[in-house]
């Protein structure tokens, strides 16, 4: 299939899928000829990148999906982006606790706003 082909068949969005091959994620077959098992890992392949993985780091995940010997390197990757998250997680809600209590400090009865 062509990429205008695929890019309506999974409702990506052109750039996205001219980012994806310049990154590797889609490697075409031929001249404008694309198979279906590129695309339908795309779910994955956002996952990770929302997840904070650099396309560097997704590209060494995909190449290890489906070795066996290879699950417990993935495992080691997702848990290391999934601590960043965490302490990313941690340190938001610490600054929106530290407003809260500047917002209701400044509610207090007497005190001007």
């Amino acid at each position: 299939m062509t990429l205008v082909e695929a890019g309506r068949k999974y409702s990506v969005p052109m750039n996205t899928l001219k980012r994806y091959i310049a990154w590797g994620f889609i490697r075409p077959q031929g001249p404008e000829e694309y198979r279906d098992e590129d695309f339908e890992r795309l779910g994955l392949v956002d996952a990770l990148l929302n997840a904070g993985f650099s396309p560097m780091e997704t590209n060494r995940y995909l190449m290890l999906d489906g070795r066996r010997a290879a699950a417990e390197e993935q495992m080691v990757m997702l848990n290391a982006k999934r601590k960043a998250l965490l302490d990313e997680i941690h340190q938001k809600q610490q600054a929106l606790d530290h407003l809260d209590f500047i917002i209701w400090d400044k509610r207090k009865p007497g005190k001007k706003c």
